[in-house]
């Protein structure tokens, strides 16, 4: 990809600094509005590699680090999906993002919350369209039953066995998930986040979901795959009022790992 710059950078947050990682053809000219990518928790925007590199074939592309996760520094306390949003806002505004100058946002699990919390904290007219995929909205008695099984803390600290039972469940039975290679940062990165590494699946059970996706205006594309969260995207394409569902029931959890090419193609032609 030698016709691709590729770089990393911090912005400043109300929780510290946001690590970002960037990708732009590397013969800058005018193009598309720039695109940020919103990772699932506990890993880092580093899981949306290859689609970067991809769409970064004819626009600004910055995969953003959720405070707390890999190079973003952590909030003081538990956060609400609104801090993750509003944290990530502050992040934008600081690389110059505004009504001048609008940005697109796409999100993953529980990247799409927090893409929704951050389009809901900057000011009107900066997002211009967003792609959400894996969209965990749900009633709220289910909503509430999921936040109860979820533990306070990941036991990295105190569970001997904790490392590697997860090496084996995501690295070595990971096959839907990416090469080997790749597996192996995701599961680092889940270590990286620390025993606080569940806070994010906890802001994402928390989180009123149907009040704030229909506070939405701009145009949505949802991507639904073969996976626990179809019919909740579903659900949510059913909430949004400008919304485009496009099901790709062949590809499993990670489809933008395991058919970059396809998924980056269907984002490009809604985006454009």
């Amino acid at each position: 990809m030698a016709d691709i710059k590729k770089w990393r950078h911090y912005a400043d947050g109300r929780f510290g600094q946001v690590h970002v990682v960037s990708a732009r053809p590397e013969k800058k000219a005018d193009g598309p509005p720039p695109l940020a990518c919103f990772h699932p928790s506990p890993t880092s925007g580093d899981i949306y590699r290859d689609l970067q590199f991809n769409l970064a074939r004819d626009r600004l592309i910055h995969c953003f680090d959720t405070p707390g996760f890999g190079g973003s520094d952590a909030p003081p306390r538990k956060p609400a999906m609104a801090d993750y949003g509003a944290a990530l806002a502050d992040a934008l505004q600081n690389l110059g993002y505004g009504p001048e100058r609008p940005i697109d946002l796409f999100g993953f699990h529980t990247g799409s919350l927090v893409a929704v919390e951050t389009a809901l904290h900057l000011p009107e007219m900066t997002v211009r369209r967003m792609v959400l995929s894996g969209v965990p909205h749900y009633a709220p008695e289910e909503r509430a039953k999921q936040r109860a099984a979820l533990p306070d803390v990941y036991p990295i600290l105190s569970d001997p066995d904790y490392a590697g039972t997860t090496y084996k469940r995501l690295v070595l039975e990971g096959k839907d998930a990416g090469e080997l290679e790749q597996r192996y940062y995701r599961f680092v990165n889940r270590l990286r986040a620390g025993p606080r590494g569940a806070w994010g699946a906890q802001a994402v059970f928390e989180m009123d979901t149907a009040a704030a996706l229909a506070r939405l205006v701009m145009p949505v594309l949802l991507i639904a795959f073969n996976e626990m969260m179809l019919q909740p995207t579903r659900d949510a394409a059913a909430v949004i009022r400008n919304a485009r569902l496009v099901e790709m029931l062949d590809l499993p959890m990670f489809g933008f790992i395991t058919a970059p090419d396809r998924v980056a193609d269907t984002i490009r032609n809604f985006l454009a």
